[in-house]
Order: structure tokens, then C-alpha cells, then sequence
């Protein structure tokens, strides 16, 4: 086994052991009968009621995911025609890998926070969804911080048929998402904690998708201008 693979799978063993330890301390919080609060606002408040079959349900479908999640993160190298491209920029991977499996950790353990917190009539209010936004915000930066030091695979990256058929266009592409990430990310993290209702979340979706669709369309442009758009190697660097 590689020993970057082997690191995904130690950080994901660790979180997932977190998520399930969170959903069985929620299930032993749960009443016996009644309806259990499912879905809240952004202010931590109930607004969907199920069972309680259907909230332990729903809560161990989290580890569970993240688990599947982690699977697909170990065979994705050896799946990928340029494998060895992932093997080069192997940091890249371990560190969105690790920022997934963590952000994944701290949305299961904050949504069974709020719900215990619910149960027992006291309200999360705002702060742990607002700590849950800020970290995806982080995961974005952290991400952005490395696409241009990735190499062109079929697995992570902006891949589209002009970066992946040029070098080039793959390396303009990425240094250019990077800082469009970098920046989503941080403004997304500031709206986290100045915004109220819903709009905590809007900065970082909206920016996100634009910074992934400016990136999408730059692509186009850096294949049209690279010397190597009819030759390219598949490897940077």
C-alpha cells in the first residue's frame, strides 16, 4: 500500500470512529416514543419531525457515506489511467482527502449536537451551523492552496478535455482556480460569522460555483493559446 494511501486511511479511520461515536451518544439521547427533530434552520431550530427509527436512520447514514467515501478515495489512484500523476502530487490529494473526511466529521458530530441539544429543549442556536459553514469554507482554501500543485488526472482537479489534453492549459487552469478557491473560501468563512438567516451560506455556494465555472471556461481560453494542445504528455513538471 502507499504510504499516502495509507495516511487517507488512518485520518479516515479516525474521523469516521468520531462520527459514529457522536450518532451513538444522539441515539442513547433519544426518547423512546414520539417524534424527533430531523431538520433544522439555520438557526439551529426544528422545522421536520420523524420517527425515531427514521432519525437513527438518517444520522448513521453519515459514517456510513463517509465511509463509502474513503473506499473510493483508496482505489482511485490505482483506477486512474494516470495514477502516477496522483502519486506526484500526492500532498494535493492527502490534504483534500483529509479536509473531506474532517468536514464530514464535524457536520455529523454539530448535527448531533443540535439534535440532542433539541431534545432537550434547549435550541443549538446559530453557532454550530455557523462553525459548520466555516469549515467547509476552510476545506475550499485548503483546496485551493493546492490545485496547482496537482497533475492532470482524471480523479481531482478541474478536469475538463482542454486540461486534460494539454499540460499547458492544465497548469494556467489550476493556478488560476487556486486563487479562485482561495478566495471563495475566505470570503465564504467571513459570511459565515457577519451574515444572519439563511445568507450565511449563500457566499460560499455562489461563490464556489463561480469560481469552479470561471475556471471550466478559462480552461478553454489556456488550451486555445498552449503550445502542447495537440501533444500533450498528461504530466507537469
Amino acid at each position: 500500500m502507499k504510504p499516502y494511501i495509507r495516511t487517507g486511511l488512518i485520518w479516515s479511520a479516525l474521523m469516521i470512529a468520531i462520527m459514529v461515536g457522536a450518532v451513538v451518544w444522539m441515539v442513547d439521547a433519544l426518547p423512546k416514543d414520539g417524534p424527533v427533530p430531523v431538520h433544522f434552520d439555520m438557526e439551529g431550530t426544528p422545522n421536520r419531525y420523524a420517527s425515531r427509527f427514521e432519525a437513527i436512520l438518517i444520522f448513521s447514514s453519515l459514517p456510513a457515506i463517509s465511509a463509502i467515501v474513503t473506499v473510493i478515495l483508496a482505489i482511485a489512484p490505482s483506477l486512474d489511467p494516470r495514477g502516477t500523476n496522483i502519486d506526484a502530487g500526492r500532498k494535493a490529494y492527502v490534504a483534500v482527502w483529509v479536509g473531506v473526511m474532517i468536514v464530514l466529521a464535524l457536520a455529523t458530530v454539530g448535527s448531533c449536537m443540535i439534535l440532542v441539544n433539541a431534545v432537550n429543549g434547549t435550541p443549538a442556536g446559530p453557532g454550530i451551523v455557523r462553525g459548520i459553514i466555516a469549515a467547509c469554507a476552510l476545506l475550499f482554501v485548503a483546496m485551493g492552496n493546492y490545485l496547482p500543485k496537482t497533475r492532470p488526472s482524471f480523479i481531482l482537479g478541474v478536469r475538463t478535455p482542454w486540461t486534460l489534453s494539454s499540460d499547458i492549459a492544465w497548469e494556467k487552469t489550476h493556478r488560476l482556480a487556486g486563487r479562485l478557491f482561495i478566495g471563495a473560501g475566505l470570503l465564504g468563512f467571513l459570511g459565515a460569522f457577519v451574515l444572519d438567516g439563511i445568507w450565511p451560506v449563500v457566499p460560499l455556494v455562489a461563490l464556489s460555483m463561480t469560481a469552479a465555472l470561471v475556471s471550466v471556461i478559462y480552461s478553454y481560453f489556456a488550451w486555445r493559446s498552449a503550445d502542447d494542445r495537440d501533444n500533450g504528455t498528461g504530466r507537469t513538471g
